[in-house]
């Protein structure tokens, strides 16, 4: 069995000292002179206790971050907010988290498909600059990526930042050559693309998994509600047992054309291949 190529050490280990990125800028528009602004969330109780990563982002602010490297609220509105943290130990570059300051337990949260709803997928897409080089000094192949319900170990909303499996990459790439990708978000649930990535053991998959694909433009879309309308909630109404708590999603770069290919699989909806209710196969944390 053919083992997938990992980071390199140099690449591991030698870049930690780059945490301290550019301050980001705040997405959201400020309120006229004594407006009131719509507090986000919550969802879930903010008095919930040993959350783990909420307990991490509940009492940070900007000035004071605490264990995470970077705090930010848009208009210094802690609800539209997130954290920005290394994710498992030891710390790596390579595996960052963007988690909400509000209390939101996850993709199933209803609110994440409002139209007024945070953009936690940009809020990710403009901390990829804090993701190493290669070796040889190429941009990063990064991916973002969140996990069901069914499927996850914390229940606070975080969105992966980190690098996509060199497998997965090869394949996304030839569904792309293919023409099996869909160009529109309306053709995303009938686009079933097979894509492999590694084992627990970091082996390649023999055989791949089923995921949906779609072709986005630009990261100005609220990917959970057109997740939600495009693909769950007409399941839904075909007599499918599924809901945005069994959806996965992952988003990366199109290196075959413009915009970013956004994969969503789940294991209640007989794809063919069977899909997934976790995207960690695809993800090369280092």
């Amino acid at each position: 069995m053919t083992t997938t190529t990992r980071l390199g050490s140099a690449r591991r280990f030698g870049l930690i000292a780059t945490a301290a990125a550019l301050p980001l800028m705040g997405l959201a528009i400020a309120p006229a002179a004594g407006a009131k602004t719509t507090e986000f969330g919550p969802c879930g109780k903010v008095t919930d206790q040993h959350i783990n990563l909420w307990d991490d982002v509940k009492n940070a602010t900007p000035k004071k971050a605490g264990s995470n490297i970077e705090v930010v609220w848009p208009s210094n509105d802690k609800s539209r907010g997130f954290a920005v943290r290394q994710g498992h130990k030891p710390a790596q570059l390579t595996d960052l988290l963007v988690i909400a300051t509000a209390r939101e337990t996850g993709i199933e949260c209803e609110n994440l498909t409002d139209a007024k709803a945070p953009n936690y997928f940009k809020d990710a897409y403009e901390q990829v600059k804090r993701l190493p080089v290669g070796n040889q000094g190429q941009k990063p192949d990064w991916a973002l990526a969140i996990n069901s319900e069914d499927n996850r170990g914390q229940n606070q909303l975080h969105i992966h930042v980190t690098l996509l499996d060199p497998t997965a990459r090869t394949d996304i790439d030839q569904a792309v050559k293919d023409h099996k990708v869909a160009g529109d978000q309306h053709g995303w649930q009938t686009a079933v693309i097979g894509v492999r990535g590694h084992t627990e053991n970091s082996q390649v998959e023999k055989s791949p998994r089923g995921y949906r694909a779609w072709n986005a433009k630009n990261f100005d879309h609220n990917f959970f509600a057109t997740l939600n309308d495009e693909i769950v909630a007409p399941l839904k109404k075909q007599g499918a047992d599924v809901g945005m708590r069994n959806e996965t999603m992952l988003i990366t770069q199109n290196h075959q054309g413009p915009g970013f290919i956004v994969l969503a699989s789940d294991e209640k909806t007989k794809l063919a291949p069977f899909g997934v209710n976790n995207v960690e196969r695809l993800l090369d944390k280092g």
